[in-house]
């Protein structure tokens, strides 16, 4: 019996292993896959909430307000497609290299409040025909939506188009790591 014990403990602690990404975030359609890099419509992407870190922003650190940031999470994001659609920006496929497609800007308001756009910049290739996409961006905190927005824009084959979507947030809903940023993007031909 204690071998039986032995064995079933060992399977959770693999699979519990296997189940938690290493990253900072995760793509999926249905259930989480680490290796899985190309998704059918939808596919949901889960991040950091960079704003959620100052010093990135904050104008008391040397940072200019309303200024447009990314967090190193953001570029890996990028090898990321939905129906041949990519969340990166200035990709050039001579080097296979491309910058963060996430961005954000932060601008703290006089009642305290925080203005927060997000910017997905949308890359559809040559060969993959016109796009409509639909992103939903969701902040959580603590696995909880706290606010959520939709955007829609038409993309053309060979073209990069941006959708932000803005927020006003309270600075105390946002605190520590334990807020997220997910993504779901929903492609549709055009």
């Amino acid at each position: 019996m204690p071998r039986r014990t032995a064995r079933i403990a060992l399977a959770v602690l693999l699979l519990t292993a296997v189940a938690v990404p290493a990253t900072a975030q995760m793509a999926r359609q249905g259930k989480l896959s680490l290796e899985q890099t190309k998704f059918e419509s939808p596919m949901v992407l889960e991040t950091v909430f960079a704003a959620a870190d100052r010093s990135l922003w904050d104008p008391a650190q040397g940072h200019r307000a309303g200024e447009w940031f990314s967090a190193r999470e953001y570029e890996e994001l990028g090898r990321y497609s939905c129906d041949g659609v990519y969340l990166r920006h200035h990709y050039n496929r001579h080097q296979d290299s491309w910058q963060p497609g996430l961005a954000m800007s932060v601008m703290e308001g006089q009642d305290g409040n925080l203005k927060i756009h997000v910017r997905a910049d949308v890359d559809n290739p040559d060969d993959n025909k016109d796009r409509k996409v639909e992103a939903l961006f969701e902040v959580l905190q603590n696995g909880k939506v706290i606010a959520s927005r939709t955007v829609k824009k038409g993309i053309e084959e060979g073209d990069e188009k941006s959708l932000i979507a803005p927020f006003d947030l309270r600075a105390s809903d946002f605190q520590d790591a334990a807020t997220k940023l997910r993504i779901t993007v929903s492609v549709i031909k055009d």
